[in-house]
């Protein structure tokens, strides 16, 4: 395989046109053409700019080594969609693809009392980013909440953030029955049970403490309100 046939194959598992590597290097659209046709070669930045574009080495880019077989396309590590390397952010679920990548839950529904179980699944019910499996009808009855609660143990919400997993703790009133799991524990329900979950209330959200106003009015309204008690003493 030559290096325009490389470049061609790495665009296209990239998800990129012709066009947008061009807008992307800031070179035409006739240029890239021209590279993949072997008319002519790229300099040696545009080779390591297209490089971290495709997530490819520059050693398999320009000598065909390091990997004998067709890449995969990119992929985002959280729903799993077709990205490419001008992607910030999933197109399809929003998760950042830059830098470190934020720490991931898995809620788990563990086996507990199936009536309660069932009214906090109901409360559950209305956070559209949770991922029932197997999957529920949301704004279900309280009777059908009981009943899929019967299910138990099983994932309520794969692949959140802390902020999520704080929201969902807070609509149920026995969170104990609720098991938080890193993502990279696995997705199987019967082994999570089986694992130590993570603390809950490490996820509650911290009050902000009273500021030096607030504390200095709290004090004038505690001495006033002492004053007017012993005036109708």
């Amino acid at each position: 395989m030559e290096l325009s046939e490389r470049i061609a194959l790495a665009r296209k598992q990239a998800g990129l046109t012709q066009e947008q590597l061009g807008e992307a290097l800031g070179v035409s659209r006739q240029a890239v053409s021209k590279w993949e046709a072997g008319q002519s070669n790229p300099d040696v930045a545009y080779v390591a700019e297209m490089c971290r574009l495709f997530g490819v080495s520059s050693d398999w880019l320009l000598l065909g080594e390091e990997q004998a077989r067709e890449r995969a396309p990119l992929e985002c590590p959280g729903c799993k969609s077709v990205v490419t390397g001008l992607d910030k952010f999933c197109p399809n679920c929003g998760r950042s693809l830059q830098g470190a990548e934020e720490e991931r839950y898995t809620l788990l529904m563990r086996q507990g009392d199936h009536y309660l179980a069932g009214q906090d699944l109901q409360d559950l019910s209305s956070l559209d980013f949770l991922t029932w499996e197997p999957p529920m009808k949301y704004k279900m009855s309280v009777f059908q909440a009981e009943e899929a609660a019967k299910q138990a143990p099983f994932i309520v919400g794969k692949e959140l953030n802390r902020s999520q997993v704080t929201q969902a703790l807070e609509r149920v009133n026995y969170s104990e029955q609720f098991g938080v799991y890193h993502s990279r524990e696995g997705e199987d329900p019967i082994q999570l049970a089986r694992l130590r979950p993570l603390d809950s209330e490490s996820f509650r959200r911290v009050r902000e403490p009273l500021s030096f106003g607030m504390v200095v009015a709290a004090v004038m309204l505690a001495v006033v309100a002492a004053v007017l008690l012993l005036s109708f003493l």
